[in-house]
């Protein structure tokens, strides 16, 4: 009888660390998408001053424009993790109406599994995408 219950609380001691490594990852990612999203909208207010007079009917947004901003937001974003790192910006795009979509990466190590991933190099990439239309 003891040699069962010390399976049974082993494997609900196990079901348990991978619910909070799952829960763990699933808030850095969630935190990660509201970076992606507070940069899509300063990568949105990016206005190239140059095409401001000259686009016409089009954004006065570049690509160019957008992406300095996004970077500078990037820079500045208060992001308040210890488990995630190598966070870059993978693409910033510009439509014709003016709507920017940015596309940020990541890895990260969850918690309780974290010492595990850290040492071995397999941190789990974490990917997210940020869109937002100036008007």
């Amino acid at each position: 009888m003891t040699v069962l219950t010390t399976g049974v609380l082993v494997v609900i001691l196990l079901v348990m660390a991978v619910g909070a490594a799952i829960t763990g990852m699933h808030l850095e990612r969630n935190e990660l998408q509201s970076a992606a999203d507070s940069i899509a909208l300063a990568a949105a207010q990016g206005v190239d001053m140059e095409e401001i007079y000259t686009a016409g009917d089009s954004s006065p947004i570049t690509e160019s424009s957008a992406r300095a901003a996004a970077e500078e937001q990037l820079s500045r974003y208060p992001l308040d993790t210890t488990r995630t790192h190598d966070i870059g910006l993978d693409d910033v795009s510009v439509e014709a109406d003016g709507t920017v979509r940015i596309v940020l990466s990541a890895r990260t190590d969850p918690p309780l599994a974290g010492w595990f991933t850290r040492r071995s190099g397999t941190s789990i990439p974490l990917h997210v995408e940020g869109e937002s239309r100036a008007r």
